[in-house]
């Protein structure tokens, strides 16, 4: 199955590949396939009906209702009976309830780093909120249902777990930031506790679960006798606009993701995780492919988590590692990734204890470093977290270039502490950038000089021999090898940068510290730099009025005809509808990752002028059997010209 890490980013990546393979001569790209859109829980039901293979994503309430139905010792809770507990870290704001035992609401606030630095994420005003009688800067991670940690007997009840229904007696200590909740099973065989501990410095925080036999004979956790699955994260947020509204791009921000038996696996939220050979030849034909169920073999499941553009909620099983994973396939889907756990079966009085390590905060390798050296398992051997996982890192999910990218995150924070911009910040990277690969650039500059002043000397070759390409070809090639000359040698450049132009992108892309940055007219770097929106139109619908992919393609066509000196049709048509490629590839791209590709053309062309004006080049002597290269010109047009190489030879 082909991993959706491709798909989310491959499309934006083969932009930045585009414009520079085709400068090389390469005309021709496949573009992977764009995720279908999920539809809205409307639309699916009116096109899908009612088939085994093609329900919707549960309604909450429907799910609360039926649960109620079929469970009649779940009797309503009223209210007052229902307890609230509101948590307070250096980082989090969490809110519980006994209702379901879970975590409803979790925000991320502005807090101080480790080195002292300020970390703000809640930049915009909207995110301000009231939170034990105190106003607070910060931003919700939780959707939907919450964090619920609850067991699921039944999987057509996901995401839905009947739990959420029972009141839990609860208890909160204050000094440890423990919460415990507990409750009898819905048969009333055995009972859960479910325990949450925060640390107040720290973005993990631990998770135990504990369910014991209150029975004097042997008993199956599941009714059914079969699989039990464990559900933790859903859908991560934030959500920042209707989901009615979210195109390809948005749709990609939003996944979830597994690590089982040595191997990474992650899908966009939504969408199926079958694949095209899952399908092949009907091998799917008369299952039900609404849930796919992987079980490990060897080393089991590792972690499990969910995703959002910034922000990330994993758990990791420290001791007893779950069987597999179960996956939801239903259209819209915001399920997660749930732990699969062999049947349980336990004697009287038996209990079955589980410590996981959970962790939620920004994609970066800072937020999961521990601040305590104490709690840290690759240091204190003892700590509460010893069996963490050592690829909780595979879960950034920013490709084989993260260490380039952390070094880009890097340097765009050390001059942001200089200069409090991240516009600014841009800007000075890209000229830092520039001057780095100068020698690369400066060798570029000089062979497009080069191939300008053969460009007369290559058109009457290409008027002389347009009948006889082959020899067009030997002529041109003679005449690079004459005046020591390689149209080649511009494009190692770029060649070299492509993997920095990659990093560069996932840089400028997933950084949360470009999130509501402002710079200029530009309201936030991370997202289009619109500055009108129309009104809906007939067959396109309302389209964004964007600045900095027009002024980017501008910049693009003058470096094109600075160092463009090909006379092939062919060639020329191409260069003309690059920048109708490029506009439509940057029209919805971050406004940060546009104003570095527009800093980076205005920057080749001030190059390319400086080396036409002030730099000097020397084309290699003719050999003495040769014309002199002024005479080239005429050389090539003299009548007989062919057939006087002809007798030379």
């Amino acid at each position: 199955m082909q991993n959706d890490t491709n798909n989310r980013q491959g499309r934006l990546f083969l932009a930045l590949f585009l414009s520079l393979a085709v400068w090389m001569g390469i005309n021709y790209f496949f573009f992977p396939p764009q995720p279908p859109k999920p539809k809205t829980v409307d639309e699916t039901a009116k096109t899908e009906g009612t088939d085994k293979d093609k329900t919707v994503t549960p309604d909450p309430k429907a799910e609360i209702k039926k649960a109620t139905t079929e469970s009649p010792k779940l009797k309503p809770v009223k209210p007052e009976e229902e307890k609230k507990f509101s948590l307070k870290t250096d980082s989090f704001l969490v809110r519980f309830s006994s209702l379901g035992g879970r975590i409803t609401e979790y925000y991320i606030k502005d807090h101080k780093e480790p080195d002292g630095s300020e970390f703000v994420i809640a930049k915009d005003p909207k995110f301000q909120i009231e939170f034990d009688g105190q106003t607070e800067k910060a931003v919700e991670l939780t959707r939907g249902q919450g964090f619920d940690f609850n067991i699921i007997e039944d999987k057509d009840t996901i995401p839905f777990s009947a739990y959420n229904l029972v009141n839990f007696s609860s208890s909160y200590n204050a000094e440890t930031k423990t919460v415990i909740f507990e409750a009898p099973s819905l048969d009333g065989k055995f009972t859960i506790q479910k325990k949450f501990q925060f640390f107040p410095s720290e973005n993990y925080f631990k998770f135990h679960l504990t369910l014991k036999n209150r029975t004097a004979e042997t008993i199956h956790i599941s009714p059914t006798k079969s699989d039990v699955y464990f559900r933790s994260f859903g859908s991560l947020g934030p959500i920042l606009k209707k989901k009615e509204d979210f195109n390809d791009r948005d749709n990609a921000h939003y996944f979830r993701y597994y690590y089982l038996d040595g191997s990474f696996k992650d899908h966009i939220d939504g969408t199926t995780t079958q694949g095209f050979f899952d399908n092949l030849l009907g091998s799917n034909e008369g299952k039900d492919t609404r849930y796919e169920i992987k079980k490990g073999s060897n080393d089991k499941v590792d972690f499990v988590g969910t995703g959002s553009r910034y922000f990330i909620g994993v758990i990791d099983p420290l001791d007893d590692k779950p069987a597999g994973v179960l996956l939801d396939n239903r259209k819209g889907n915001e399920t997660g990734v749930l732990l699969v756990y062999d049947n349980w079966k336990l004697g009287p009085g038996e209990e079955v204890n589980l410590d996981y390590a959970a962790y939620v905060g920004v994609r970066e390798l800072d937020g999961t470093a521990f601040r305590d050296s104490k709690l840290d398992p690759k240091i204190n051997k003892d700590s509460v977290f010893a069996g963490l996982s050592e690829s909780l890192d595979k879960s950034f999910n920013q490709g084989i270039t993260t260490p380039l990218r952390n070094g880009i995150v890097w340097i765009l924070k050390k001059i942001y502490l200089v200069i409090p911009n991240y516009g600014w910040a841009i800007v000075i990277f890209a000229i830092l950038f520039k001057l780095a690969f100068y020698p690369l650039n400066k060798k570029q500059a000089e062979s497009m000089k080069k191939m300008q002043e053969l460009s007369p000397q290559i058109k009457l070759i290409n008027e002389k021999y347009a009948d006889d390409p082959k020899l067009k070809q030997e002529k041109t090639i003679e005449l690079y090898k004459k005046n020591g000359t390689n149209p080649m040698a511009g494009c190692l450049p770029m060649l070299i940068q492509i993997p920095i132009f990659i990093a560069l992108y996932t840089a400028f892309s997933d950084t949360v510290d470009l999130w509501n940055s402002p710079f200029l007219w530009i309201k936030d770097l991370s997202e289009p730099d619109t500055v009108f929106t129309t009104p809906k139109l007939a067959f396109i619908g309302a389209l964004a009025i964007n600045i900095l992919p027009l002024i980017m393609v501008a910049t693009q066509v003058v470096q094109s005809k600075m160092t463009t000196v090909s006379t092939d049709p062919n060639q020329k048509m191409m260069m003309y509808m690059m920048p109708v490629i490029m506009l439509y590839f940057f029209w919805s791209m971050p406004a940060g990752v546009t104003m570095y590709w527009t800093m980076q053309n205005i920057l080749s062309i001030a190059q390319q002028i400086y080396t036409n004006k002030f730099v000097k080049t020397e084309n290699k002597k003719p050999t003495p059997s040769g014309p002199a290269p002024a005479n080239n010109a005429s050389a090539v047009a003299r009548p007989g010209f062919r057939n006087q190489n002809k007798k030379k030879k």
